[in-house]
């Protein structure tokens, strides 16, 4: 399935670099999809997502594997499907927040996309209309240096654009990383799901976070955020 959209590629506003070094966010556009897809599979790679004792040589070759299963495809059709995204899938995840006008943000530096973030999700729902599930996901060598908590502040800052006073996140329960980014960026534990993820044979409870707009932290600063990928 391919959507041939006659939306313009820009449902929110850019945020320019105060420098040239300095990270720029900036809607995503179908031109970034291999990005997307390769951001993606790069947290493929690596714990939670991997198993203990799955060296990182090992995941890549399960990962090249896998992505040549599907590098055509842009949709899956099982429901339990764990692996990576194809070039073809993120273009399309990008066309439906397009559809939506729905968030959909890539971070640059000097060029380089170095993580995304996407808002689709539970808001589909009739009702939802104010709460936007978000996910992230950053390069793995830009980990640690803040670029998902500048994402999930461009999106906290921005969310009255949509009507939007709600946010929510599902990350995995031992994805401990990405846990506290999304702590310190003022979200708090809603509920969970146990049991809800079925990953290499391993059974793992789904978090979900929320925040609202009264609960976001004062000053809320990112530059040193522990970032990984959610969830």
């Amino acid at each position: 399935m391919s959507l041939a959209l006659p939306l313009a590629e820009n449902n929110a506003p850019a945020v320019p670099a105060p420098d040239a070094d300095a990270i720029a966010l900036r809607p995503a556009t179908t031109r970034d999809a291999a990005a997307v897809a390769a951001i993606y599979n790069a947290s493929l790679r690596t714990p939670p997502y991997q198993p203990e004792g799955v060296s990182e040589v090992e995941a890549a070759r399960w990962l090249a594997a896998e992505l040549a299963l599907v590098k055509d495809k842009d949709a899956v059709r099982h429901t339990n499907y764990i692996g990576p995204m194809s070039v073809p899938m993120a273009r399309l995840q990008i066309e439906l927040h397009q559809f939506h006008n729905r968030p959909m943000m890539v971070a640059t530096q000097r060029g380089e996309t170095v993580g995304w973030l996407g808002s689709l999700g539970l808001h589909d729902r009739p009702g939802l209309g104010g709460l936007f599930e978000l996910a992230y996901y950053v390069a793995p060598r830009w980990r640690g240096r803040g670029v998902g908590s500048q994402l999930i502040k461009y999106l906290v800052t921005n969310a009255p654009t949509w009507r939007v006073d709600r946010l929510m996140a599902m990350v995995w329960s031992d994805n401990a990383a990405s846990l506290s980014v999304l702590r310190r960026a003022g979200f708090s534990t809603w509920g969970a799901l146990p049991g809800a993820v079925t990953a290499f044979g391993k059974r793992r409870d789904m978090v979900l976070l929320g925040l609202t707009l009264d609960d976001i932290p004062r000053g809320f600063e990112d530059t040193q955020a522990a970032d990984t990928s959610a969830p």
